[in-house]
Order: structure tokens, then C-alpha cells, then sequence
């Protein structure tokens, strides 16, 4: 029947499928609704990491960890949860090199399980040797296994080194926790909606909606502008108050932001002995301007351009709205401003502070 027993209960009998998938439920999914992430455990120092010795030998060694390997003989497997407590070493060069010829041996976990036909039931750290060849690959691994790393094993060598030796891990975390991978084809390959990674390859957390991968902090760093409906405006002035020529809005948000805000504006002159201030302020506000660009024509300009730039600071639950404007701030004379986009306009990047 399709419901398995479930694990834990008093009087029924939970066999090894029925216990794996229980304690299956709380590792990263895999490729389907009752499978499991295979990978090592995320934990201080390096977990199943595959180094030469000391003095350069045959001989590799396997750091300890834990992992899980999910089962693949039957649909229902369930995942084994497996460690390696100390150190393992093994003699890679216990199988001869060829004279002439280089190969690709695997350093591999595998987990073996009489109930499926094995001869033993346990965890192996075993070596694989592969086949010496002028162009070689890695060997054929069977049964239930995690692969930890390849070793180039080179024509009559002598000696293991750092540079023979790639690294394979890959890694897992619990249901809903961030699981680091080595790059972004690492990524897993069937993830739920929500499910989060960390790619080393460059050091950026990304999210899964189910179907592509986006960074995790999409929902948060925000691009608004260049201008709220019915901004820009063309007007004219020539008074020493200020004339709103565009306006953006920077909805709220449950947390702090830093907003880093450039405005541009380009105007039309009737004369040409004012100056004028293109300037930044939160709507409603009057304390000083966030930050003032002048605007001062030479003879003989019709149009004239500015830009203004300023860091500001969002807090937590409140929409600013950003008014861009110009003022006459000396000489006589009129202005057109807000000339439509892109000429004027508010851009505005905001990041979680």
C-alpha cells in the first residue's frame, strides 16, 4: 500500500525504509516529493575533504563528516544518514600506475544494504581506481554513493600531490536550510519554491520561485523611478520658492533602507541672469534641501541641464515621497522646467540597511 508506517509510534513494527523516510522528511528535498539532498553536512573545518599527506605519498586522506546518501534501489529508499569519525586514509597508489598512461581514480562514500542484494550492510570510504588511458575518465561507480574527489593519478607516479586531487563534495543542509554549492550548475536541480543556495563560486545567496534562481536579497535591494504618474511637469517659474517639477515614491518596508538618490533635470531659459537651485527633499518636509546642484546659464544659452545626487536614509514602515524642484536662488529672469523623460528625472536605488 502507498502510506508507509510513520516513524516512532507505539505497537507497530517501522522497518529500515519506513525509519529512513521518516528521518527523511527533516533533510533538503531532492529530486522528488519523498527524496532527499544527498550531500555532507555544512560544519566547521572541512568536512569530507580529500587532502595529500603531509609528505607527499600514495597515500590521500578523508576528513570526517556527515552526510546523507540518498537511497536509489527503490523508489522508496529513503536517505541514509552516514558518518565517518576520524580520519580515513587510504593508498591510492596500491594500484600500480601505468608506465605510460595517466587515469582518474574517485575517492567515493558508499552506502551498501544487504536488504537490496549487497554482501554487507555499512558505510565504505572507498578508492575506485579507473582505467589508465591517453585521454581518461572517471570510473563507473555503483550502487548508493557521494562522491568526495577525483585523483589524477599521472604515468609511473610516485607521489600524490594538492594539484592531483579535485574536489567533488557536494553539500546539504535540513529542510528549508541554505545549501551551500560550489557553483550555479551545482544547484539543485529540481528546487521547491522558496528554496534557497549559496553559490562559493562568488559568494552571492540565491532563491528559487520553482522554475528559475534569483539573488536572495531580490525583495529587497529596489530600483524606483524615474517618475510617479502625471511627473514630470513642465512649469515656469521665477520666484524664490520652490517649483515641484517631479515627484517619485519609495513605498514602505518593515525594515530600514538606504536610499541612494540621483535626480536630473533639463530647462529652458526666458532670461538669462538668474541662477537657480535644482534641489532634493522629502515631500512635506522643511528643513534644509537633501542636496542642491546650481544652475547658472552663461549669455546666449537657451537650455541649460543639472544633476543632483544624495544618500538618504528610509526608516522602517514609511513611504518618502522624493520632490525634485528648482528655485530661483538670485538674478531675474524665468525658467521652464520639468521637460519630460528622460530629461527629468528621479532615480532611486534602495538597499536594506
Amino acid at each position: 500500500m502507498a502510506e508507509r508506517d510513520s516513524g516512532w509510534v507505539s505497537g507497530g513494527v517501522v522497518d529500515a525504509e519506513d525509519a529512513r523516510l521518516a528521518t527523511g522528511v527533516l533533510a533538503a528535498p531532492g529530486s522528488g516529493p519523498i527524496q532527499s539532498r544527498s550531500g555532507i553536512k555544512v560544519a566547521a573545518g572541512s568536512p569530507g575533504f580529500v587532502r595529500p599527506t603531509p609528505t607527499p605519498s600514495g597515500s590521500v586522506t578523508v576528513e570526517p563528516f556527515q552526510a546523507v546518501i540518498q537511497g536509489t534501489r527503490t523508489a522508496a529508499a529513503g536517505p541514509y544518514l552516514v558518518t565517518l569519525d576520524a580520519v580515513k586514509s587510504i593508498n591510492v597508489l596500491a594500484v600500480p600506475p601505468h608506465p605510460s598512461n595517466a587515469r582518474r581514480d574517485l575517492i567515493v562514500a558508499v552506502q551498501s544494504d544487504a536488504q537490496y542484494g549487497d554482501q554487507r550492510t555499512g558505510l565504505e570510504i572507498r578508492h575506485v581506481p579507473g582505467e589508465a588511458s591517453a585521454t581518461p575518465v572517471d570510473p563507473a561507480v555503483s550502487g548508493d554513493y557521494l562522491p568526495l574527489a577525483r585523483v589524477a593519478v599521472a604515468a609511473n607516479a610516485t607521489s600524490i600531490t594538492a594539484g592531483n586531487i579535485a574536489d567533488l563534495r557536494v553539500f546539504t543542509a535540513a529542510s528549508g536550510g541554505i545549501i551551500p554549492v560550489a557553483n550555479r550548475a551545482s544547484r539543485p536541480p529540481a528546487p521547491h519554491p522558496g528554496q534557497a543556495v549559496y553559490v562559493r563560486e562568488n559568494d552571492i545567496a540565491e532563491v528559487s520561485d520553482g522554475t528559475n534562481w534569483y539573488p536572495i536579497v531580490r525583495g529587497g535591494v529596489a530600483i524606483y523611478g524615474p517618475a510617479d504618474p502625471g511627473w514630470p511637469k513642465l512649469a515656469p517659474t521665477s520666484a524664490a520658492t520652490q517649483l515641484v517639477i517631479n515627484k517619485v515614491t519609495v513605498p514602505a518596508t518593515p525594515y530600514t533602507r538606504t536610499l541612494f538618490v540621483t535626480g536630473h533635470a533639463m530647462i529652458t531659459y526666458t532670461a538669462h541672469t538668474g541662477r537657480y537651485d535644482l534641489g532634493i527633499q522629502v515631500s512635506g518636509e522643511t528643513g534644509p534641501a537633501k542636496a542642491i546642484s546650481v544652475i547658472q546659464p552663461a549669455a546666449g544659452d537657451a537650455y541649460n541641464s543639472a544633476g543632483v545626487t544624495t544618500v538618504m536614509a528610509q526608516p522602517a514602515n514609511r513611504a518618502l515621497v522624493l520632490d525634485l524642484y528648482l528655485v530661483r536662488a538670485g538674478g531675474a529672469g524665468a525658467v521652464n522646467g520639468g521637460h519630460a523623460l528622460p530629461y527629468t528625472s528621479i532615480n532611486v536605488l534602495a538597499i536594506p540597511a
